[in-house]
């Protein structure tokens, strides 16, 4: 707020804005000019019809050099051009002349004790010289740009910043809770880390290094073979979760295909016979367990092999490394011979924030590990990679290097295979490569670093601390993209909060400027204007519902839309298998290679999906934004000022971080063994056969596929309804709020009239002084980097 705004606002209790073209103060400065500003800004509206006319006021324009004002705009024209002038001119000497002037004031009786008090703390010489102060401090540090501070370091400040405003400043338990609600948004964010890599790569042994605990691992856990996930939890307890019946009765069609799953089911099934029941419920069951007794839920080792019915493991602990709000994800192998637990990575993989793949220095890259990574690159939406090479301690630093080189080149082969070579330089960009001990790592993080250090590993050898700061960098550090968007939203929450209590503040500081007949009057037209915002309110609650209803049922209407999308992707993986089939016998005379047609299969399956889910996004959204658009136009037809500025009802921008992952996470496995079944059979004479065998394999498995598309994309897409709708519903709410808060404040003010009276001076520069503390807050918080 500028200070001709706080001297209208604090001493008249108006909002003045310059609409006349009035003439500069053309004069030398001096304490005799600070003398007769004192004098002109002493006037009110009250004194103004009894001071202008005077002749002695005319003169001391002249001095000025400017034209008499004849009204109270006119004079409230040159009191803003007086206020600039001072605004530029000023010094210590002449703010004191000033205030000399105002007592002069007081004590002739042309100025009473409560506009005394008023003009002396508008032109406090501190507040003066500390605004000039902060405005050159905002402008040098928006300069600064290359010293961003990290998450961490902006948490904290906006969390003290809170705190500073719900104790010194806030008076509305409203904007309280609000303050408290962002506050708990910043504490309560989670930054997930995916941990995979084929068995034996070394998961568990670096967790716990990096844990400095053996939570995972041999001495707990041993051969875990279950997804399990780490979180913070002061009471270190273990939910173990199992499959449910549709999960299960998956797994068990799954077995009639695959001979890998086939001995898994047979063995599950003897083990457990009619107590299978107990554990596979319509809802998957879970069990709370001791940490210590985990391992005979979780290990392969373990007898009564109930780690067959283990879908995931939920850890709690109250480790350090955790209590920033980090999750880990830890995975089966790879090579896991139950698939769908490979769906299930999948699933929590693509809502992790980084991902850790692993692997064993001596197996160096399997095919298993590069079609990890381009898939997880290319369709799960991970955008930062880590490739950490376990076993370090075992090669020497040139044999690593050929490791890495290995697995470049490997990756580079398997796009290559895909048809994807010119995404080469994208993964290999995203990916960061850090060879690890992991053992001698965490002999160190476990009381036992001799050993290490006789073995000739001191803990910066082992390479832990690298994963540490590329995990802190990366989550937290200042180009963490995820701790950007936090802060840039708790923000944005932070600054609207301040705004709102300052609009409060205003309308409280603008009443304490009226009498008693001014404030009753302004409450009967309070209440004949809620009479017709209720009616508008209530006209737009209704439109926005029909909007709301308008989506739901669009959202239904694309279900046809996916169902003949996928219908269309069924015929192009089968003519693109057939095509390759025919093209291979007429040329080579034989069947094309399996590994051939799992590449076909698979690639045509990823790409066909990414297609259909992002023409849905594009339809999804342009609905979407014709019903912004619509409920734009109804607020401007109702009063409000609303618009794209503030991204309310802009749903490009709104959903363009959405429909990006967790769709791509069926396991194609048994379609791509029964078409490599039917294709290694087939024969030149009798493709047409070939071709009625595959549309049969591929309608049977889609079903599943289709099921498991329209259930993820109908969640995502209502769950996007109702936060769009919420926004578009926000300016509703935010009136309303603000209309209600203005009638408690002027009732207020009516009802405790005598009793502020005395002290209304006060009063008003109180509230000021809080107007004045949020602005510099909201400006420092909006020169935060």
């Amino acid at each position: 707020m500028s200070l001709a705004n706080d001297y209208f606002l604090l001493y008249h209790g108006i909002t003045f804005e310059q609409n006349l073209d009035v003439e500069p103060i053309d004069l030398d400065i001096d304490h005799d000019a600070y003398t007769t500003y004192a004098l002109v800004l002493a006037i009110t509206r009250k004194s103004c019809d009894r001071i202008v006319p005077l002749t002695s006021f005319k003169t001391l324009c002249q001095k000025l050099n400017v034209k008499a004002p004849s009204n109270i705009e006119e004079l409230n024209h040159l009191q803003h051009n007086i206020i600039e002038n001072i605004h530029q001119t000023k010094t210590k000497e002449f703010i004191d002349t000033l205030h000399e002037a105002f007592e002069y004031l007081k004590k002739e009786k042309m100025l009473k004790l409560e506009g005394l008090s008023k003009l002396i703390s508008l032109f406090d010489p501190e507040e003066l010289d500390l605004n000039t102060h902060l405005n050159s401090m905002d402008n040098h540090e928006n300069i600064k740009e290359e010293n961003k501070s990290t998450f961490k370091e902006l948490k904290s400040i906006l969390e003290k910043v809170i705190d500073e405003v719900k104790e010194e400043v806030s008076t509305n338990e409203n904007f309280k809770v609000e303050l408290e609600e962002t506050k708990s948004y910043l504490n309560n964010q989670k930054f997930s880390i995916g941990i995979t890599g084929v068995m034996n790569a070394g998961k568990s042994t670096m967790l716990n290094a990096l844990m400095g605990r053996e939570i995972l691992g041999s001495a707990v856990v041993p051969e875990t073979a279950n997804l399990t996930i780490v979180k913070h939890n002061k009471t270190e307890k273990a939910k173990v979760y199992y499959w449910n019946k549709n999960e299960w009765s998956r797994i068990e069609n799954s077995a009639k295909e695959l001979e890998s799953m086939r001995d898994y089911v047979a063995e599950t099934q003897k083990i457990f016979g009619d107590e299978l029941n107990s554990y596979i419920k319509e809802e998957s069951r879970y069990d709370e367990v001791e940490i210590k007794d985990l391992s005979l839920y979780t290990s392969a080792e373990a007898s009564g092999k109930k780690c067959n019915l283990v879908k995931y493991v939920e850890l709690g602990s109250d480790l350090n490394f955790l209590k920033d709000g980090i999750e880990i994800v830890d995975t089966p192998g790879l090579d896991d011979p139950v698939i769908q637990r490979e769906e299930i990575t999948k699933e929590y993989l693509a809502q992790c924030d980084m991902m850790l793949h692993l692997m064993n220095v001596s197996q160096s890259a399997t095919l298993k590990d590069v079609e990890f990574i381009i898939d997880a690159l290319l369709y799960q939406n991970i955008s930062k990679l880590l490739v950490v090479i376990t076993r370090a301690d075992t090669v020497s630093k040139e044999e690593l290097e050929e490791v890495i080189n290995y697995t470049k080149t490997s990756i580079e082969k398997q796009l290559k295979a895909q048809n994807k070579d010119s995404q080469l330089d994208y993964i290999l960009k995203t990916i960061k490569f850090i060879p690890i001990s992991g053992k001698m790592a965490l002999l160190h993080r476990t009381g036992r670093e001799q050993e290490a250090l006789d073995a000739g590993f001191k803990l910066e050898d082992t390479g832990i601390l690298d994963i540490e700061n590329y995990l802190n960098e990366t989550l937290f550090g200042s180009n963490s993209q995820k701790g950007e968007i936090v802060i840039q939203s708790a923000k944005s929450q932070i600054i609207k909060t301040i705004e709102k209590e300052n609009l409060s503040l205003n309308y409280e500081l603008k009443l304490l400027s009226k009498s008693k007949d001014e404030l009753e009057k302004e409450l009967k037209e309070f209440s004949k204007r809620k009479e017709v915002n209720k009616r508008i309110f209530d006209a737009m609650n209704e439109d926005i519902n029909f909007y709301k209803t308008d989506s739901k049922n669009y959202i239904e209407s694309l279900e046809t839309f996916l169902q003949s999308e996928l219908i269309e992707l069924q015929n192009v993986i089968k003519q693109r298998v057939i095509s390759d089939v025919r093209y291979s016998f007429e040329k080579t005379k034989k069947r094309p290679e399996n590994s051939r047609i799992k590449v076909i299969v698979q690639t045509a399956i990823k790409d066909g999906m990414i297609d259909i889910i992002r023409d849905y996004r594009y339809k999804f959204i342009k609905k979407s934004q014709s019903i912004g658009e619509q409920c734009e136009q109804k607020y401007q037809d109702f009063g409000f000022v609303v618009g794209h500025k503030n991204d309310n009802f802009d749903a490009r921008g709104f959903f363009q971080d959405d429909f990006k992952s967790g769709f791509l996470t069926s396991n194609n496995e048994v379609l791509v063994s029964q078409i490599t079944g039917a294709v290694s059979k087939s024969k030149a004479s009798k493709i047409s056969e070939l071709d009625r065998e595959i549309e049969g394999y591929i309608k049977g498995q889609f079903i599943d596929i289709e099921n498991d598309l329209k259930s993820k994309i109908s969640k995502v897409s209502n769950h996007l309804v109702e936060t769009f709708f919420e926004t578009l519903n926000a300016p509703l709410i935010r009136v309303r709020q603000k209309l209600e808060d203005e009638e408690k404040i002027l009732q207020n003010q009516i009802e405790s009239f005598e009793q502020n009276d005395e002290n209304r001076s006060n009063l008003s520069i109180d509230i000021h002084k809080k107007i004045k503390k949020l602005d510099t807050i909201s400006n420092e918080i909006k020169g935060l980097i």
